[in-house]
Parts: C-alpha cells; structure tokens; sequence
C-alpha cells in the first residue's frame, strides 16, 4: 500500500513539474507589447513623464517574468508609426494588428496590454489625497478578442496641498510615487498574462505540441483541387499533433475556403501540408504555396 502511495505520489510531483515547464515555455515564446491610451479627458496624457514612468516599470515586470516585451516606440521607429496623445483605443489595436501583417517578425507580437491614468483628487476634513486609478486590459491580436481587465488603485493616501492644486501639482505628486504604482500594477498585469496564456492554450497540461506554443487560427484556400484531393489532404491534415478545428467554411466551383488553427510556425506548417498533399496523392511540385501571418493559399498548377 505505500509502495502504491508513493507511486502516485511520484506521479503527481512530476506531472505538477512538467505543468510548471510547459507553462513556462508557453510564455517564454509569448510576444507582448505594452501601449497606453489617453482618449479620455481625464486621464494622463501620453507625453507626461508619469506616463512613460508606468509603461517601462510594466515592461520591466513582464520582463522579469520570462515575456518577450515589444518597446511601442521602438516599433514606431522601426516601422514609422506615430502614437499620438488622445488617440481612441481601436486606433491603437489597428495600428498593432497592422505591424503584425508586415513581414518583419521583430515587431510582431501576441498580446497587447492597453492601459489608461485616472487621477483624482478627493477632499478630506483637514487635507486633500491623490488617488490614483489604473485600469486596463490584455487583447489577443490573432483571435481579435479581450482576454482579461485588470484595474489598479492605490491604497496608500498621497497627500497634496489642501488649497488649488492644479494639473501640473496633480503630475508631480504622481510622479514622486509613480515608481511605486507601477511596481504594484505591473505584478497585477503579470499575474492577468499568465492566466490569459493558459486561457488560449499555453497552460495544456497534456504535454503535447498544444502546451509549447499559442495556438493561432489561419484562413486556408485551396485552388483547383479535385473534391478526392481535398478531403485526403484534410484528413491528413487532421491527425497531426498541434492541429485543431480544421473545417471548411465554405465550397465554390474552384476553390475551398477553410480554417485551421495550429501551434506551429509557419515553417512546420508547410512541411506538413507538403508532407499531406503527398499523402492525398497530389504531385507537390505543381502546387503553389503562399502563406503569410494569417493566410495560407495553395494552388494546384497541375491538371
């Protein structure tokens, strides 16, 4: 009896251990890049130094945590974008999404985290505090979906001046403590990655292909390939690990549209389309191949 409890026991240690490596590894090759919105009146504007305080201290938290942090202004520079103050928040999605549809890799990334200042100052009896709101939230910009909210507010009092203090009185106090905000909201951002990268598959516990990477979702079309070709090539296509939801979308009289979603890199990906349109009998040296970070097209050349 212990030697069967000891067993499980074994058992249960190393599968926790191997959990821990896959979930470690998922957000190791997690790309995630930090930007602010200041649409709103109220909150702190972009080109305030409290501003860039916040961002670099979150960037240094995901940092420490093993993410691969994109520097907006580095990808500004690199791609010749300008993020401008008081910019809505869906400008600032589109212009990530569309550095992901470049072909450079350096700027493209996963995840976004978009965050907005609130500063507010509330009168007391015998003084007046500065309280400071952070709110914010972590999108995945291959799926086009929010992952998680996360809100911050200070719960030590920041005194000000009990007559007018004004916006620039209201940016220096905030910046006198915004290292320590930023500290505390960066764990708070940290902790909302990590579930958001188990939520869309980099926490899998099964040990497979699915635990190692995110899975991204590709709009397949397949050109002038006969209905045999086509259902041999998805039914290859269906039984390899890190490939999932492989369905037609829909049929036209000379192409198939389709989606699939994978774990794998562009360059695996090929190999195994080339490797299952041998195994449907389709002379790979006739097919046309395209693929970028969304799409894939393949085109039989051939009769």
């Amino acid at each position: 009896m212990c030697r069967n409890f000891f067993k499980e026991f074994l058992l249960s240690f190393f599968l926790v251990i191997a959990i821990g490596c896959a979930t470690t590894t998922a957000i190791a090759q997690t790309r995630v890049v930090v930007t602010g919105e200041d649409s709103n009146k109220n909150s702190v504007e972009r080109t305030d130094e409290v501003f860039r305080r916040v961002i670099s201290q979150i960037q240094e938290s995901m940092s420490r945590s093993g993410y691969q942090v994109i520097d907006e202004d580095m990808l500004g520079v690199k791609l010749g974008f300008s993020f401008n103050s008081r910019r809505p928040k869906t400008e600032l999605i589109e212009t990530l999404m569309l550095a992901n549809q470049t072909e450079d890799a350096t700027v493209q990334s996963r995840l976004a985290v978009v965050f907005a200042i609130f500063p507010q100052i509330k009168t007391m009896s015998v003084s007046k505090k500065l309280e400071v709101r952070i709110r914010g939230d972590i999108y995945d910009l291959e799926s086009l979906r929010p992952l998680a909210t996360f809100e911050y507010k200070n719960k030590k009092a920041f005194l000000v001046p009990k007559g007018d203090c004004d916006s620039l009185c209201v940016s220096e106090k905030l910046g006198e403590n915004a290292r320590e905000v930023a500290r505390e909201l960066g764990d708070v951002v940290v902790q909302k990655l990590n579930i958001a990268v188990k939520s869309i598959g980099g926490g899998a516990s099964d040990g497979e292909a699915s635990s190692a990477a995110l899975p991204k979702t590709f709009n397949l079309t397949l050109i002038r390939f006969a209905a045999a070709q086509a259902v041999g090539f998805k039914q290859a296509m269906q039984v390899v690990d890190g490939i999932s939801n492989f369905k037609t979308i829909s049929v036209q009289t000379s192409q198939r549209k389709m989606s699939l979603t994978t774990t794998h890199e562009i360059g695996m990906l090929e190999e195994f389309m080339l490797e299952s349109m041998m195994a449907a009998g389709i002379d790979i040296n006739n097919v046309r191949v395209e693929m970028n970070s969304d799409e894939i097209i393949l085109e039989n050349l051939g009769n």
